[in-house]
């Protein structure tokens, strides 16, 4: 069985003025999570993250300290699902902390509390819940309140897309049909998944958040046809456009990319230089 998923299903992303962080009014089940972690292979997941991430962000990316916060609890998500290593086991207790989290009674306003030094009951120091908040946000003091606060949306909204999803599979039911993340090569996000920031704008040096870079590192180098799908990479080449050499990204315009040694292209020095130190490690001369 396979779970169809699109960016224009209304009922995952709706389209709303303000971001709904209402949680899911039902609890994740972990046993059918478990069932979609065997079933869905690892590009369905990272790009489930990746979707519902720039959902999301599309919502806060005016304000920098929460963007920064929900970009590192997507990498915490897609860590725990969606990375090559990541460990079953983990990934179950992660989901049951997370759903502990924004299950809670007025997730948000305590959060929001706490990170502003207000007094009211704090779920860190309860016996029952403190250990899932303490396993996703860290030891309970100021600065994890803050963080807490910051990252509270993107949970919110993963789990509430994710309980969702749930139900479909425990439903068997066919959604209408859509473009399977894990096989579709004309899989594109849509204009509110924010993944390289400025790219649809023709800007020469588009802005890279740390959610992108660390999807770029986790797929490298095909990390632009993860994300952009692999018909709308093709097409880029065709027109005379490169993919990085070492990372991946790909050119908005032709010879955007510095050029490097036979051909190949690199986005950036960084690039350059690992992709120098790559080759004089697979070179036996370099020894």
């Amino acid at each position: 069985m396979t779970l169809t998923v699109s960016m224009e299903d209304m009922e995952l992303f709706p389209k709303d003025a303000l971001l709904n962080t209402k949680p899911h009014p039902n609890p994740v089940d972990i046993n059918c999570f478990t069932q979609m972690q065997t079933a869905l292979d690892r590009l369905w997941w990272s790009r489930l993250v990746i979707s519902v991430r720039g959902y999301v962000v599309n919502y806060v990316q005016n304000d920098d300290e929460i963007l920064f916060h929900t970009d590192d609890a997507f990498i915490c998500i897609h860590r725990f699902l969606a990375e090559e290593m990541s460990d079953i086991k983990l990934a179950q207790q992660f989901i049951s902390d997370a759903d502990t989290i924004v299950t809670y009674p007025l997730i948000s306003e305590t959060l929001l509390a706490l990170s502003s030094s207000r007094q009211i009951q704090n779920p860190f120091s309860d016996k029952h819940v403190g250990p899932a908040f303490t396993r996703v946000f860290g030891q309970p003091n100021d600065a994890t309140y803050r963080v807490a606060n910051g990252q509270k949306h993107a949970y919110i909204v993963f789990m509430r897309v994710l309980c969702t999803l749930q139900e479909r599979w425990m439903a068997e039911r066919k959604a209408r049909k859509s473009i399977r993340f894990e096989t579709d090569p004309e899989w594109q996000p849509d204009d509110r998944v924010v993944l390289f920031q400025e790219f649809y704008k023709g800007n020469r040096t588009w802005v890279l958040l740390d959610f992108d870079r660390y999807i770029l590192a986790q797929w490298r180098p095909r990390g632009s046809e993860v994300i952009f799908g692999a018909r709308f990479v093709e097409k880029k080449m065709r027109a005379g456009m490169q993919l990085c050499a070492w990372c991946g990204m790909i050119e908005q315009q032709p010879n955007q990319f510095s050029q490097f040694m036979n051909d190949k292209a690199v986005c950036s020095p960084q690039c350059w230089e690992l992709l120098q130190a790559s080759n004089k490690t697979s070179d036996p001369q370099s020894k």
